[in-house]
């Protein structure tokens, strides 16, 4: 089931398999349907839609984003972000 991230009351949608971060809920279902079928890969295609992912290595997910959210300006970096965060899933 994809995560719901809330940060700051804007929701992004993360890949339960991968983590792959997406503005988008339709992205995120499409991601996780092919980490559901294809282990271990991730399709080219839907991952460049990503704008950044959820490190879902360890017991405190951190949340990593590829673009500056409150700027939409393209970053070569990831950069951590620093407001609240409640990652959730619908029941």
């Amino acid at each position: 089931m994809v995560y719901i991230v809330d940060i700051g009351g804007v929701k992004y949608y993360a890949c339960s398999v991968c983590g792959l971060l997406y503005e988008s809920l339709s992205y995120a279902n499409e991601c996780e349907e092919f980490c559901k079928r294809n282990p271990g890969k991730c399709s080219i295609e839907i991952a460049k839609q990503s704008i950044g992912y959820v490190d879902l290595s360890r017991e405190v997910q951190k949340v990593f984003f590829k673009i500056d959210p409150s700027k939409k300006c393209g970053r070569p970096v990831f950069k951590l972000c620093k407001t609240d965060v409640n990652i959730y899933t619908t029941c």
